[in-house]
């Protein structure tokens, strides 16, 4: 069975990719008698399953430029690890990801993580068109029932809004951008697999970022009407109706649509916090989505890593994040998010965190390291939710009282003392305050989940609450250099509640959001093959 579907795995990548992605060795090599095609991978009830399988390993495993070992490119762990980067709360220890965290990328392919970013992300775009036509047809075919097929069409199409939706962030500037020729990505959604289409994407410009937020919209509405509730086998980490709606939430608070955001957290949240689609509810404890990342009810959409297929030593998140049971502990908490004075110190997500000799902190999040690098990639949680319709409320002229159950449903849970700790509606002088409070709760909420940069790509030109542009960070080496003296006249750099010290923090430099570095740029192994990108570059590059 395993060879079967690597088979149509293959089948999926080499029929799909000539447009974005260079081209395997193996696309020249007709295929032998007992190798899936095209054809045959839609032929059977099994096949057609494992071609979305297939699909959603693409999102898992992606390999690095030139690298044949899975490096979890987009979904697998990549997209927690470069959004991370990205951001201020999460510290780069080595230079592992020092072009992402130093933002010194180009557009040529030298800049390799965010090039296999795009690749990759890609290759999930055009496998799940690919399968799309397949299993359209094999509904056409009466090989499988409509209801089946459709269902296996809602899971590709909530695959591919969401890898579009990670480009956007990576790739685009924000929804309220009005430069930049308000430019998107080309949305492709016909399968590449005839010459004609082959043309047609090879001349298909950038569509504009209200055409590709339409487009995301109506693939999640389409998976939304076709999915259950609930997966029978895989609960967390095959797409359902509730992780439609739930990953609606984000995007539509990406494009600043309130209203919808309400409407759509709605179907999710009702008095007493538990899902009446899907059944999701906040686990007792912050630690058990990730203790029990398989078997949890708060975990609404992950993406699988297992002992046989993971992103490797040298792209896993147990491997980049974690300092116990071997992990190389790449990744540590900034003092940034460590001080944050919305974080108080009687929090339990502060007992989720390990010091090294060295005093630098770690994420105990994903702690299966050497044994076996499995563990899922978050994708979206119950608390995410919660925390969008907060915000909508809010956005859309709802008072603090209206939204504050939402945010201390997420945060009291985490409280070692809620009755002393919990917010009241009193604490706050205005919204704008309970605006920075909630802002602030998501940042300590989704430490170490790559949601960082999300959030700041989206309140980049917010009036009141954006960065304005890519923040300042520390630099692990000066902090290191601080903390490495056993006298008594060590200088502090992780206080609770406190400024870091000058003296430790040689930031990488505030970058506003008129540099070009604010966008990753198209790659240059795209733009080389394609005049149209080429001249729909973003600004700058």
């Amino acid at each position: 069975m395993k060879a079967k579907f690597y088979q149509i795995s293959i089948i999926l990548c080499v029929c799909s990719f000539v447009f974005f992605t260079s081209c395997e060795d193996e696309t020249t090599v007709p295929n032998p008698v007992d190798r899936f095609t095209e054809v045959t991978a839609f032929d059977t009830p099994k096949h057609c399953e494992l071609s979305i399988v297939g699909v959603y390993s693409q999102a898992q495993s992606g390999q690095y430029p030139a690298n044949p070992s899975p490096r979890g490119y987009p979904f697998g762990a990549a997209s927690v690890e470069q959004s991370d980067m990205r951001g201020e709360d999460m510290m780069n220890v080595d230079a592992f990801y020092q072009i992402t965290y130093e933002s010194s990328y180009n557009a040529s392919a030298s800049s390799a993580n965010n090039d296999a970013m795009w690749q990759n992300s890609w290759s999930v775009v055009a496998g799940a068109n690919l399968a799309i036509d397949g299993i359209t047809k094999a509904i056409a075919a009466g090989v499988l029932k409509t209801d089946v097929g459709e269902a296996y069409i809602g899971e590709l199409r909530f695959l591919r809004a969401l890898t579009y939706h990670n480009l956007l962030i990576h790739f685009a500037r924000p929804f309220a951008e009005k430069g930049n020729n308000r430019y998107g990505l080309p949305y492709i959604d016909y399968p590449m697999n005839t010459q004609e289409n082959i043309d047609k994407a090879g001349a298909q410009p950038r569509d504009n970022l209200d055409v590709c937020y339409t487009k995301i919209i109506e693939d999640m509405d389409y998976a939304e009407s076709k999915l259950s509730a609930t997966h029978a086998v895989n609960k967390i980490t095959r797409a359902t109706k509730g992780a439609a709606i739930a990953l609606k939430t984000r995007i539509l608070l990406h494009k600043g649509d309130w209203a919808g955001v309400k409407r759509e957290a709605a179907k999710l949240v009702n008095a007493s916090f538990t899902s009446p689609i899907g059944g999701y509810s906040l686990t007792a404890e912050p630690s058990a989505p990730f203790a029990s990342y398989a078997s949890n009810t708060e975990s609404i959409f992950s993406v699988e890593n297992g002992t046989m297929r993971n992103s490797s030593v040298n792209g896993s998140l147990n491997q980049m994040y974690s300092l116990s049971n071997g992990g190389r502990a790449l990744v540590a908490i900034s003092p940034i998010a460590y001080n944050n004075k919305y974080w108080i110190a009687n929090d339990k997500r502060r007992d989720m965190m390990e010091k090294n000799a060295s005093g630098l902190y770690f994420t105990t999040k994903y702690n299966n390291a050497v044994a076996t690098m499995a563990g899922y990639a978050p994708i979206i949680r119950y608390a995410e939710v919660l925390l969008n319709y907060a915000e909508a409320i809010i956005r859309d002229g709802g008072t603090v009282a209206d939204a504050l159950p939402y945010l201390n449903a997420v945060r009291n849970r985490s409280l070692k003392d809620p009755t002393a700790d919990a917010y009241t509606a009193s604490k706050f002088a205005d919204t704008k305050e309970f605006m920075r409070a909630l802002l602030n709760e998501r940042r300590i909420e989704f430490l170490a989940e790559g949601r960082r940069w999300e959030d700041i790509h989206r309140l980049l030109l917010d009036p009141d609450y954006s960065t304005g542009g890519i923040p300042a960070k520390a630099h692990r080496l000066t902090i290191t250099d601080v903390l490495k003296p056993a006298s008594p006249g060590g200088t502090p750099v992780y206080i609770i509640g406190g400024d870091v010290p000058a003296a430790a923090l040689t930031t990488i430099p505030f970058i506003p959001y008129s540099d070009r570095r604010c966008v990753w740029p198209i790659p240059e192994s795209t733009t080389v093959r394609n005049p149209t990108l080429h001249d729909q570059q973003n600004e700058g590059w």
